[in-house]
């Protein structure tokens, strides 16, 4: 793997770690707090924190390594489209399926869907700049 993989896989892991608590763990508590009946206990939740951070670090991995394998050109434009692209991947049918089968409000995955896009937009410019190639 380019030497440049590990600092861009660290910075995509903590990135988007940290900007999901902000999503949701900050911004979109009060709309959640509003079906607490579709969520664990907080300390269940805590108890399975390693499971969250797992899920965190595959997903950081696949988004650094297939930009890196797959890019044709790495910098920050091709970045910005990579995540935008992995976020609407991700994000959007996830929305519709949940808003299909759970009680939440329509605005908790409107919300969802562009917290995730903006996520992905910042995530891989940085990833991107992160892994650029020397002109």
């Amino acid at each position: 793997m380019p030497k440049k993989f590990l600092p861009a896989f660290v910075v995509t892991f903590v990135l988007y770690f940290l900007m999901e608590w902000i999503l949701h763990g900050q911004l979109l508590m009060g709309i959640y707090a509003g079906a607490s009946q579709l969520m664990l206990p907080q300390s269940m939740m805590m108890s399975r924190m390693v499971w969250m951070l797992l899920g965190y670090l595959i997903l950081a991995f696949c988004w650094v390594y297939f930009f890196g394998k797959f890019s044709t050109k790495k910098d920050i434009a091709k970045g910005i489209v990579w995540g935008l692209s992995l976020m609407m991947f991700l994000k959007v049918p996830e929305a519709l399926i949940s808003y299909s089968v759970m009680t939440l409000s329509g605005w908790a995955y409107l919300w969802n869907i562009v917290g995730g896009v903006v996520e992905g937009a910042v995530i891989g410019a940085i990833m991107g700049m992160l892994m650029r190639e020397k002109a």
